[in-house]
């Protein structure tokens, strides 16, 4: 009747960190650790679940048989019994490094009320009883460990329990026979409770913990390209500190699933005790991430005059207002040495900067026409035809974490198409004019609420343009930096925030939630210490 609160505790206390690996474990992407104040929250949250439901526990009936002199052998069965009183003197829950944890009610005292019924030959006599059970003891050890699929596990390794005394109250009809002999019926009583009581911790365990603790995800689908594995690499271990645990934390495929190439960085994390509990996320998790969709071509952006049009909808943005105060007045600083092309690269920048503060309704568009300026040639060449830009990672874009900074350095080809379907059938209405490189230097940030890890863009400097490869002739890029700087800040970036700000999700059991958080940037992952509440 002891044991239903504790697989709630020992499910709170799997959530935790993992420090040290034996040889040849891989290190996690995702690691948590608890501390003593979440452990003295978890065992007050075990003893609350306890009191609430000790009325709804039913309780195994009791019977027996006894000599009652001249009666002879008397049939004796104890039923319907429900707690209706429970003191709690003494509880406990403590960890003991390579032994697991160990639960213990001691001293506590329990009121049972019920049914008794004697049967003797054909005679049946029934009533009601009171039993109460003083000086209750229980030792429970549990083991930690992993099944395959990566999910925790527990069993009871050693349960131990003693009872001081029970004393029994009959009523009902001739009640007064069994009163008699109610020393020898409250013995029996008590022999039969200290047989039962590790006998049901066990069923408890088996039962109710091990259930509760599938419901940790082991995979989580976080939309139709990618899910990511939460599994464990290793088996949970009791520290002094706490309970330690390492999740794999790696993104993979819906519709393929490749081995990654490279491994998960080692996580040190600081001795912070201030909070329940601590998540440790390497950039690992991220990285895996940038794989998956690389590889599924969710990277690659189209632009197109619609695209073009839709600028107006970003321009009053807040973003778009600061961006304009740091870029929109360029100084150029001239000098003997300055080299003149760099001289006409940045007045005209400036120029082109000025040029995007006209009307919103003028209309700007992906043309030959509006490139005579930058690509004389292309004008030339193909007069008052549209134009398409293709755009996608020369490969998967990978976080660089330091302490207290998150840097994404990603290089992008660019590829410009010019547009007409009955030129060019058999390619889609598309002829290739050039291709170039844009590298840039990213700043993340990083947000964590209470169930989810979520981040947005800033930028860390411009974009660099490069050309690589040309089919109309040479030309210099210097002069379209400005133009993919304006449309990178005010469509790429805003598409990539809008899929951070959906998240990925923390492995949390059903109804639990994070608050006062606090969160820190260090070498290889983000760490984030917050309190628990469980519904």
């Amino acid at each position: 009747m002891m044991a239903r609160p504790y697989y709630m505790v020992v499910a709170l206390l799997l959530l935790a960190e993992f420090t040290r690996f034996g040889e040849g474990t891989p290190n996690p992407g995702f690691m948590v650790r608890i501390t003593g104040k979440g452990l003295e929250y978890a065992h007050q949250y075990g003893v609350a679940t306890l009191k609430n439901d000790l009325s709804t526990i039913k309780l195994p009936d009791l019977s027996g048989s006894y000599g009652i002199g001249w009666l002879g052998s008397v049939n004796y069965v104890f039923s319907g019994m429900r707690i209706h009183h429970f003191l709690l003197r003494n509880s406990q829950l403590s960890l003991h490094p390579r032994q697991g944890i160990k639960a213990s009610l001691s001293n506590n005292h329990v009121s049972v009320s019920g049914n008794w019924k004697v049967k003797k030959s054909f005679i049946t006599l029934h009533g009601t009883f009171d039993l109460s059970v003083d000086g209750m003891s229980v030792l429970v050890s549990l083991n930690l460990d992993k099944d395959q699929s990566g999910r925790p596990t527990v069993s009871v390794t050693h349960c131990h329990n003693f009872i001081g005394h029970v004393s029994i109250e009959i009523s009902g009809h001739i009640s007064w026979i069994l009163n008699l002999f109610h020393e020898r019926i409250e013995n029996n009583v008590k022999n039969i409770l200290e047989q039962k009581i590790c006998k049901m911790v066990k069923e408890s365990a088996a039962s109710r913990l091990e259930p509760y603790l599938r419901t940790l995800p082991v995979t989580s689908m976080i939309d139709q390209i990618a899910g990511i594995d939460y599994r464990l690499v290793g088996a949970p271990q009791v520290t002094f500190q706490g309970l330690d645990t390492p999740f794999k934390g790696e993104f993979f495929g819906r519709n393929w699933n490749s081995s990654v190439p490279f491994d998960a960085p080692p996580i040190m994390l600081p001795q912070k005790h201030d909070h329940m509990i601590y998540f440790a996320v390497s950039e690992y998790v991220f990285n895996t991430a940038s794989r998956v969709y690389h590889q599924a071509g969710q990277m690659k952006f189209t632009i197109q005059n619609k695209h073009i049009q839709n600028l107006t909808k970003f321009i009053n943005h807040k973003s778009a207002k600061n961006w304009r105060k740091q870029h929109l007045r360029p100084r150029c600083l001239t000098s003997k040495s300055t080299p003149l092309t760099t001289l006409a690269s940045c007045f005209s920048s400036g120029f082109l900067l000025g040029v995007l503060q006209i009307p919103l309704n003028f209309p700007i568009q992906l043309h030959t026409s509006s490139f005579w300026a930058i690509i004389p040639q292309l004008a030339r060449l193909y007069p008052n035809m549209e134009l398409e830009l293709e755009t996608s990672p020369e490969s998967a874009p990978f976080l660089t974490f330091t302490p207290g900074n998150v840097t994404f350095m990603p290089v992008m080809d660019i590829q410009a198409f010019v547009l007409d379907e009955d030129l060019w059938p058999k390619s889609a209405g598309r002829k290739p004019l050039f291709q170039i490189r844009a590298s840039t230097n990213i700043s993340i940030t990083i947000n964590v609420n209470s169930s989810r890890i979520t981040g947005s863009l800033t930028t860390g400097s411009e974009l660099k343009l490069e050309l690589k490869h040309s089919n109309i002739g040479f030309f210099n890029v210097n002069l379209m930096e400005s133009i993919f700087n304006y449309y990178a800040l005010h469509i790429v970036y805003p598409s990539l925030n809008a899929k951070l700000e959906e998240g990925i999700p923390l492995p949390l059991p059903r109804d639990t939630y994070l608050n006062s958080l606090e969160f820190q940037i260090h070498e290889n992952f983000v760490f984030l210490g917050a309190n628990v509440d469980v519904d």
